[in-house]
């Protein structure tokens, strides 16, 4: 029989054991009742095997582990044993129901070696039980904020380059004098009035595709011809009377951010220069924007704002045969 060293806990009627198994070996003794596959009996959701390779692969690279718990039951034909901290089962297939981290169970398919799994084996429940366990376990827990993630990727050592110039302005911009949106910017969760660190990423990553931000010389030049660009854009919005929709709306920010390489090169091209009144001068159009009447916060929403502002500081040109 199948063993491994555990501790038994009980409480609350319930007993289980915490071991850790190797992936492979459990995962031949394991089956899952997905909802569409078994209409009657089943609840889980159907395996993205796309899923499991991501996490073989993020095992295999660096021979990581997962530190979280596989969480199964049981059967009866489990035959399941605990003498002196060691839990021993029959080894049998569908031996053990799993009820939580069936992608992480099974990319033991597709890793190139074995691994510990750290399992939570619950014993004798029923069927009912199962699922109401299965379902406290996918709406009691709350998912750590996706800001709070990226405020600490520096630290986990998994920053990309992109990651890390985002953090760079952003810190830059919710700290310094010169910046529009100093106090304005909340690094590790959502909060109402304030821009998250993912509404920031999500707005200015395009800057980081496109040329003209990039093509400032170092990132010192590129914080203050971002900064002298909400300058602009948050004097434009004051004088156009625009009370809603200011730079800490998402649609709006985005909507400016879509325009930044026009209005900068347009900026250049008729001053030599970057400064804030330069690029107010171009983007002074919009003083008569209706900014407020611009609903909605969805990609469709945003684009038809950039649009047309677009439009306003930089109307189509008719070719007349004067021209040719």
């Amino acid at each position: 029989m199948p063993s491994a060293a555990a501790s038994r806990q009980s409480y609350n009627g319930y007993t289980f054991y915490s071991a850790p198994i190797m992936g492979k070996e459990l995962l031949a003794s394991c089956f899952v009742r997905r909802r569409k596959e078994q209409a009657r009996r089943g609840f889980q959701r159907t395996l993205d095997v796309r899923r499991c390779r991501e996490i073989a692969r993020y095992l295999d690279a660096d021979r990581l582990s997962i530190p979280t718990n596989i969480i199964i039951s049981a059967q009866e034909n489990a035959d399941l044993r605990f003498d002196r901290g060691t839990l021993s089962w029959a080894g049998t297939e569908r031996s053990f129901l799993v009820l939580d981290g069936q992608h992480r169970l099974f990319a033991m398919d597709y890793t190139q070696h074995d691994y510990p799994l750290l399992v939570a084996v619950y014993a004798d429940l029923t069927p009912q039980q199962e699922v109401r366990l299965f379902t406290d376990i996918n709406t009691k827990q709350r998912g750590v904020p996706t800001a709070l993630l990226l405020d600490i990727k520096q630290l986990a050592g998994t920053e990309t380059s992109q990651e890390e110039l985002l953090r760079h302005l952003f810190d830059f911009l919710s700290t310094d004098r010169s910046s529009p949106l100093k106090g304005l910017l909340s690094p590790a969760e959502a909060r109402k009035g304030l821009i998250s660190r993912v509404t920031f990423n999500s707005a200015v990553k395009p800057l980081l595709e496109g040329r003209m931000l990039l093509s400032a010389g170092s990132l010192n030049v590129q914080k203050a011809l971002l900064a002298n660009y909400l300058t602009a854009a948050d004097r434009v919005l004051t004088a156009s009377g625009a009370t809603r929709n200011r730079l800490t709306n998402s649609t709006t920010l985005h909507a400016f951010m879509e325009i930044f390489d026009d209005v900068v090169t347009m900026t250049l091209d008729r001053d030599g220069k970057a400064r804030a009144d330069d690029l107010t001068k171009t983007l002074e159009p919009l003083i008569e924007f209706d900014f407020d009447a611009y609903t909605g916060s969805n990609r469709p929403a945003r684009a038809k704002l950039a649009n047309d502002m677009r439009a306003m500081i930089a109307p189509a040109v008719t070719i007349t045969d004067e021209m040719l």
